[in-house]
């Protein structure tokens, strides 16, 4: 048996293998050499800047390719072996269906792991590095770690913890310049502290240079004046606060679920983010979903195993698993289904479908 399944494993490799570069050259082509004559033309970008940043967008442009590659690979290899009748010889030896479709499975999880490893581990920096590029060729200055104008509003049992406002951020240095932070106690404000910057010691902020005004009800009464004050309840760190400046695309797992929980805290709406969250893992997942939903259609024996027909049924597929996904994702966001219903909706649907056509397949 394992002889059956190294064989029919080694059978999906190549179809595999042509489907990665078929789908990567279509993005490529269409997409990312438009982009990189654009830098060139209307920016006069060097070809080595240009070849770093071709290298830089492959990771995303890979990633993408791995569930439909996995699809087409799948079709191609189990129908060209139905229709060399090597299907019908081992389901006469006994060999039922579901353990024939056993080694796209396991095609199918071992892609789902390495696409969610590369999003990990490689995509969000790949990312982060290209867009400092773009941006260094297009202002002439590196891309900036400052924010400007910078608020943090917490929320604390429905109401306001403090609110910080900050002219300056530096994400590289992290120091804020020109703050203003007051303070709540039960919903109403109770302290204002002004100053001119605030530093992070480790683990607290300190203000320097600044006044303390307590707050009473229609005045403001000057309190302190103080060349350095340790403000303890201001819990945020300085990459935290880094973070929000960072796109969603740059960041890895852990970072987003942070981001997500940052915005939380001071009461944003975050089903956007909580979408991209779930389809960290809901896209890589689509590899095994097609793998099973492949298997089934190529083992068919009315299908002749053709790259044109295995290419055809791999477009339609394609197009209606992005088409409910798109769907999904914006009811989703929305908040009209659940963020984790609206990331993973279009994987149920093949899913499903992939079990009744393997169920009726082996009856």
């Amino acid at each position: 048996m394992k002889i059956i399944y190294r064989y029919i494993f080694i059978e999906l490799i190549t179809p595999l293998l042509f489907g990665i570069a078929a789908f990567a050259a279509i993005f490529i082509g269409t997409d990312l050499l438009f982009e990189l004559i654009e830098y060139y033309n209307n920016y006069g970008v060097e070809l080595l800047t240009l070849l770093q940043l071709f290298f830089l967008n492959l990771p995303t442009i890979i990633v993408i390719t791995f569930p439909m590659a996995t699809l087409l690979g799948t079709i191609m290899s189990y129908g060209r072996l139905s229709g060399d009748n090597e299907i019908t010889a081992l389901r006469a030896g006994g060999i039922s269906v579901y353990r024939l479709v056993r080694p796209a499975l396991f095609l199918g999880i071992l892609m789902t792991l390495f696409t969610i490893g590369v999003n990990e581990y490689i995509v969000p920096q790949a990312n982060y590095l290209n867009e400092q590029i773009v941006y260094q060729f297009k202002h002439g200055e590196r891309m900036p770690s400052t924010q400007h104008n910078l608020f943090l509003t917490p929320l604390k049992d429905g109401y306001p913890d403090y609110v910080l406002y900050t002219k300056l951020y530096d994400g590289e240095t992290g120091v804020m310049q020109e703050i203003i932070f007051q303070d709540y106690e039960e919903g109403k404000p109770v302290t204002l502290i002004q100053a001119e910057n605030a530093v992070y010691t480790g683990d607290r902020w300190k203000f320097l240079n600044g006044h303390i005004y307590r707050l009473e009800p229609g005045e403001r009464i000057p309190d302190l004046k103080f060349e350095e004050y340790d403000v303890n309840n201001l819990n945020y760190t300085p990459a935290q606060m880094a973070r929000l400046n960072k796109k969603i695309s740059d960041m890895n797992f852990t970072e987003l679920i942070e981001y997500i929980n940052l915005k939380k805290s001071q009461g944003n709406d975050v089903n956007k983010e909580l979408v991209e969250l779930h389809q960290r893992i809901s896209i890589p997942f689509a590899s095994f979903i097609f793998a099973l939903l492949a298997a089934t259609l190529g083992i068919q024996p009315q299908r002749s195993g053709g790259s044109a027909t295995g290419m055809g049924l791999s477009i339609i597929v394609i197009f209606i698993y992005y088409t409910l996904m798109t769907v999904g994702s914006a009811l989703g966001e929305q908040g009209t289904i659940p963020p984790f219903l609206g990331a993973w909706l279009q994987n149920f649907v093949f899913m499903i479908t992939g079990g009744i056509m393997l169920y009726r397949l082996g009856r």
